[in-house]
């Protein structure tokens, strides 16, 4: 069950997306909704650098003007998140922080049932085009659930698996189930991408896939589809297969079992974290 719900809140345009879908989610549970900015002092402080006592005077005037900035652009931010959830006659409150932002936002975590933010969240609120990697360190750090927003909302009718039978894929699948986030009823469209073209490893997605099912109708998801899709990279399967049936919400696991890595996530996750259409659900 979501009893406390975490938005991560960055200049980017998906940001009020991000809050759209964590007031809906409030408003099922019952929920409190807690709006966070961070001012990436980290990031602040090295872009200044050292040097003798006359760059040192400038840096501490740049540091000046830069937090000056950004501690605007946080407070705007949180404004605009509480008009949004008292509109909406929800218990909020606000936190405006400073410090690393994966940091800061993985220690939020800790308290919190699921993180909400936009696929494009940097927190570096001076540049907002400066990339900060703080998406795939809270992924791979955090201890919640996270929802990953685009710019476009959606409410959650049917969502679409992808489960490979690895630890990364059974723990968001779990997940998902124990929050209960949108229902039992919603339709559950389970796919696999198999491993080679033999028969035995179509039958080993099969089985994999069966076992995903069983679980999923063992907690009352009746409404489920398999598929195993054949075999090819399979950040491309995935996306093939979300563009052909365009679900309202992709989960799958943080991290691949392959053994190629990007940044702190599989390659599979990168892949689709940046190629999406749609929100994706994801669990450390």
């Amino acid at each position: 069950m979501i009893k406390r719900i975490l938005v991560a809140l960055d200049p980017d345009a998906d940001t009020p997306v991000a809050t759209r879908f964590a007031i809906r989610l409030a408003k099922r549970f019952d929920a409190e909704v807690t709006g966070l900015t961070v001012v990436d002092v980290g990031n602040l402080n090295s872009m200044i650098g050292v040097g003798g006592y006359g760059t040192e005077h400038a840096a501490r005037e740049i540091w000046v003007e830069m937090t000056g900035e950004t501690q605007k652009v946080a407070q705007d931010l949180l404004d605009s998140f509480k008009k949004a959830v008292d509109k909406e006659g929800l218990r909020n409150r606000v936190l405006r922080q400073q410090g690393a932002s994966a940091e800061v936002i993985i220690e939020e975590m800790k308290y919190h049932d699921l993180l909400v933010l936009g696929r494009d969240s940097r927190f570096f609120y001076s540049e907002p085009d400066r990339d900060t990697r703080t998406l795939a360190k809270v992924v791979k750090g955090g201890v919640a659930p996270t929802l990953v927003v685009t710019e476009e909302y959606r409410e959650i009718e049917n969502i679409m698996i992808a489960f490979d039978g690895s630890s990364a894929s059974a723990r968001s699948l779990k997940s998902f189930v124990h929050l209960l986030p949108y229902g039992k009823d919603i339709e559950i469209d389970l796919v696999n991408v198999a491993d080679g073209e033999s028969s035995e490893a179509m039958d080993k997605s099969a089985t994999v896939l069966n076992k995903a099912e069983t679980y999923l109708k063992t907690h009352n998801f009746n409404y489920i589809t398999k598929t195993v899709l054949e075999k090819g990279e399979p950040g491309l399967r995935i996306l093939d297969r979300q563009l052909m049936k365009n679900p309202d919400l992709l989960l799958m696991g943080a991290h691949s079992v392959s053994a190629v890595k990007r940044a702190a996530f599989g390659s599979t996750t990168h892949y689709m974290i940046t190629s999406t259409m749609g929100p994706l659900f994801l669990s450390p």
